[in-house]
């Protein structure tokens, strides 16, 4: 299944799950909180934002599931060479639970070059006053690189 399909069906599925309560939109202050704490590399307020049962889909890879696998994702994602910056495009909350859809852009601040961007969806939770990300699914719009590698033919003998 196409990435593009996935995340249209995993919106569909939030959204009709939520559409049975109450609605509105998730406060800037929430939306904002993942890309302002990673690109701090504040490791411990990233942390923070996550359930102890939130996994982590990335692209290339298998889920990263619970709080121990999540620090060591994290840890070998952030680097102090780059930002990163989201623009939420969407977002719909249904009681304890919100969608948030948008996009991402990952910037070399050394070079003063964008790297990567993509789309992300970001499922939140509610727990007690607090909004807590449990699912986060990002899918990058830059090709992968293709590395070819072509050896003579051995005579077989």
């Amino acid at each position: 299944m196409k990435a593009s399909t996935t995340l249209a069906a995993t919106l569909l599925c939030a959204a009709a799950i939520l559409g049975c309560s109450q609605g509105g939109t998730l406060p800037a202050d929430v939306t904002g909180a993942w890309g302002q704490a990673f690109t701090r590399h504040d490791l411990p307020a990233c942390l923070a934002l996550f359930t102890d049962d939130a996994e982590i889909l990335p692209q290339h890879g298998p889920k990263v599931s619970g709080p121990k696998e999540i620090e060591v994702f994290l840890q070998d994602s952030m680097n102090k060479r780059v930002s990163y910056r989201t623009d939420t495009e969407m977002s719909i909350v249904r009681g304890d639970l919100a969608v948030e859809q948008g996009r991402y852009v990952v910037r070399n601040v050394q070079r003063g070059l964008d790297v990567e961007e993509g789309k992300y969806l970001h499922v939140w939770r509610r727990v007690g006053t607090n909004w807590k990300l449990y699912r986060m699914i990002y899918n990058t719009d830059v090709e992968p690189r293709t590395e070819v590698s072509v050896e003579p033919a051995r005579e077989q003998g």
